[in-house]
């Protein structure tokens, strides 16, 4: 329930959508690990979410191995969040 998304259908961008007030924390604790991704809030105007809950995941032709890496580190960022603003 931290979070969830759909297959997309063409193109090569994945939205995710976290539980409220997740997405800036996520993407900082995936930045301290090493992996850079697309700002929190990129898919509203002015890059402004209102949640902070919406994350685009938008790989640039990286080798899959990176992808699957990344991603890795991505959900484990966003367990991170939710554990932190849940207070566990």
């Amino acid at each position: 329930g931290i979070a969830q998304w759909k297959r997309p259908k063409g193109g090569y961008f994945v939205s995710v959508d976290t539980m409220d007030g997740l997405a800036k924390r996520t993407l900082a604790l995936c930045k301290e690990a090493g992996v850079t991704m697309t700002g929190a809030g990129a898919t509203f105007p002015y890059g402004i979410d209102p949640n902070d809950s919406n994350i685009r995941i938008a790989p640039s032709f990286p080798p899959v191995e990176d992808v699957e890496k990344a991603i890795a580190v991505f959900c484990t960022c966003v367990k991170m969040s939710a554990l932190e603003k849940l207070g566990v």
